[in-house]
């Protein structure tokens, strides 16, 4: 019997998957692995930690894996993909390839049919594939210069809403639990924080500003409603540029999603005003099931 291994590679988290020709197995899950993040000693700790909680569940050794797909942000450029590759090599007998994460997610939802991947993590990045097999995306292009929508996004505009709320002279409980949130007590030390190099991981805001909104906070509420509108517009251009009047199934992925029910209905609502020819699948997307059914096939491996 064969066994394959699906590795979801994500900036948050690392999930894995094994499992034989038809079932899943067992499964692991552990911190980030994205190299460029964490470093290759981190990436490797965590990679080995999920791997092997998954052959543990699965009563497969890490040596009896046939094939392995990742899944990983910046699996586009070769010194992270080779990184990768070679990191997974070191604990995981078999053939590995290592690909775009948002190819395993896209994968798991249209299998290799149409539509559009709207995602939201730590990152964000629009992408898509119409009926000729034209694929493009929007978005996506690191934190510094785009992500809109994103947790690490989020975070950034969380922090200058509540700092205009606090130049209003007004009170923000959302500023009142960002600065508690970076380990300070005062509002000084939090703009020392704030413009410290390295910067705070904004990422890590994003549960703060959505705890604020679910108790009610205007400020926080505004910054996730803005969020679901940036990420509706990145799905109207690629939808634009792909389907133009044809209808289009839209699925979404990512931890701001899954956490957030206001946000991912205010999506929901901007887009289909954007796209009334728009299907919105209620699939709820694994990336690491994606990679795992990559895995199984013996003709993506060279």
């Amino acid at each position: 019997m064969s066994y394959f291994l699906g590795i979801d590679g994500g900036g948050t988290k690392t999930r894995c998957l094994v499992g034989d020709e038809t079932s899943i197995l067992g499964s692991g899950t552990s911190t980030s692995c994205k190299v460029q993040r964490v470093g290759e000693a981190c990436a490797h700790d965590a990679l080995a930690a999920a791997i092997h909680e998954a052959c543990l569940q699965a009563e497969v050794s890490p040596s009896q894996i046939t094939r392995i797909c990742a899944g990983v942000t910046g699996a586009g450029r070769p010194e992270i993909a080779n990184a990768m590759q070679r990191l997974i090599a070191s604990i995981v007998k078999g053939e590995v390839e290592v690909i775009g994460d948002v190819e395993v997610a896209f994968e798991d939802a249209f299998g290799g049919g149409p539509g559009v991947l709207v995602i939201a993590g730590t990152g964000s990045i629009a992408y898509g594939r119409n009926a000729a097999g034209e694929t493009g995306r929007a978005g996506g292009w690191g934190h510094t210069v785009s992500d809109e929508g994103s947790g690490y996004w989020i975070g950034i505009e969380a922090v200058k809403a509540a700092l205009c709320q606090h130049d209003a002279q007004r009170h923000s409980a959302l500023l009142s639990a960002l600065v508690m949130a970076l380990g300070v007590n005062e509002f000084d030390d939090f703009i020392v924080r704030i413009n410290a190099d390295p910067q705070p991981d904004y990422a890590a805001l994003f549960p703060v500003a959505q705890q604020s909104a679910e108790q009610g906070d205007t400020v926080a509420l505004a910054v996730l409603e803005h969020a679901a509108e940036e990420l509706a517009d990145l799905t109207q251009v690629l939808i634009t540029r792909l389907f133009q009047e044809a209808p289009v199934e839209i699925a979404i992925y990512g931890g701001v999603f899954t956490a957030s029910t206001q946000l991912r209905e205010s999506f929901w609502r901007t887009v289909e005003g954007f796209v009334p020819h728009a299907l919105l699948s209620s699939k709820v997307v694994d990336a690491a099931r994606g990679a795992l059914n990559h895995a199984r096939d013996d003709q993506t491996i060279s």
